[in-house]
């Protein structure tokens, strides 16, 4: 039985690797594997459903899934594993010494459902009590 032919396409993680340098193998597939940076992936996922598989922006997939929308079914598989704490950056002229101090102020992020800012408004709001509602959020690039 012939093996069926995959395109992957995920980023260059070390827990990726394996994949990519044959040590581990999918059984009964024939992969053809892209390293890719994840806003590579993510936008020719969503703009063209180019991939047999990949690895995906968590909240824009919810979004779409949620719309009916999404041309990928989801797996509980999350490569990148990055720490989100280190998200938010701060001047250090506005006198911000803590979370709490963050209330009222301007936050800029390039989008708001990026998955990184889900992640930190959760923390702020979960660990800190500062809602997404106390901050004045600015969507730009």
């Amino acid at each position: 039985m012939a093996k069926l032919k995959l395109s992957i396409a995920v980023g260059d993680y070390d827990r990726t690797r394996p994949l990519f340098d044959g040590a581990v193998q999918i059984d009964g597939v024939d992969p053809t594997f892209m390293a890719l940076e994840p806003e590579e992936i993510f936008f020719r996922a969503f703009r063209h459903a180019e991939f047999d598989v990949c690895e995906l922006s968590l909240s824009t997939f919810a979004v779409q899934t949620a719309a009916g929308e999404c041309p990928y079914i989801g797996a509980p598989v999350f490569p990148s594993r990055a720490f989100r704490h280190t998200a938010i950056y701060i001047r250090t002229d506005r006198g911000i010494r803590t979370p709490a101090d963050l209330k009222g102020k301007r936050i800029g992020v390039p989008e708001y459902q990026l998955t990184a800012n889900v992640w930190a408004r959760m923390m702020l709001q979960e660990e800190h009590g500062v809602s997404p509602a106390d901050i004045i959020w600015v969507r730009g690039a």
